[in-house]
C-alpha cells in the first residue's frame, strides 16, 4: 500500500499519484506510520476519539487548513480534521468509524481481489511482531505505577530542595 504525505490517505500499490492533491505517493514500510482513516468535524472529533481510544487504538488528527484561527487554540474549532492512526490498527480503526456511522460504506468503493490480497500479505507481516508483544499483568502495572509515583514525587522534592538551595547561596551574597 502507499501513503500520500500531504493528504495522509491510503492508495493501492498500482497509482503513482494522490487521486486528492497529486502529490508523488510513498510505499508504506514502517508499521507506525500514521495513515488517515477519517475526516470529520464538530462532535464527530470526539465521537471518534472515544471511540478509537475504548478500543485502546492511539490516534492524532491533522488540520486541513493550513492556519490556525483562535478557536482552535481554545478548543471551539468546528473545522474538518483527518484522524490518523497507525497503518497496522488501519483496518481496526476503518471498521470502528463504519460501526459509529462516521464512515458510510456506501460511498466507499470496494478493494479489488488484488488489493485485498496485498493487504493481507503485508498484515501477516505486521502481526508477527504483535505476536512477540507481551501485555503487562495487573500486578506488575500497580508495581510500576507505584514506583513511578514515587519517583516523581522525589523528582518534585529535588526541584524544589534545589530551588531553595540555591536562593539561599544568592542570598548570601547579599548579607
Amino acid at each position: 500500500m502507499k501513503i500520500c504525505q500531504k493528504c495522509k490517505k491510503i492508495h493501492n500499490d498500482s497509482q503513482e499519484r494522490c487521486s486528492i492533491c497529486g502529490k508523488t505517493l510513498k510505499t508504506i514500510v514502517d508499521k507506525n506510520t500514521p495513515v488517515g482513516v477519517c475526516e470529520v468535524s464538530g462532535v464527530d472529533r470526539m465521537r471518534v476519539h472515544g471511540a478509537l481510544e475504548d478500543a485502546g487504538i492511539p490516534c492524532t488528527e491533522a488540520r486541513r487548513k493550513k492556519s490556525v484561527s483562535s478557536e482552535a487554540v481554545t478548543g471551539g474549532d468546528l473545522s474538518d480534521v483527518v484522524i490518523l492512526v497507525p497503518y497496522q490498527a488501519y483496518d481496526k480503526a476503518y471498521d470502528i468509524c463504519v460501526g459509529i456511522g462516521v464512515i458510510d460504506e456506501n460511498d466507499v468503493a470496494p478493494l479489488t481481489e488484488e488489493e485485498l490480497n496485498d493487504i493481507e500479505s503485508k498484515k501477516s507481516v505486521f502481526d508477527k511482531d504483535a505476536e512477540d508483544f507481551m501485555e503487562m499483568s495487573q500486578s506488575k502495572r500497580t508495581f510500576v505505577r507505584i514506583v513511578s509515583a514515587i519517583l516523581l514525587i522525589l523528582v518534585f522534592c529535588g526541584v524544589i530542595w534545589g530551588v531553595d538551595y540555591g536562593l539561599e547561596w544568592i542570598k548570601g551574597f547579599f548579607y
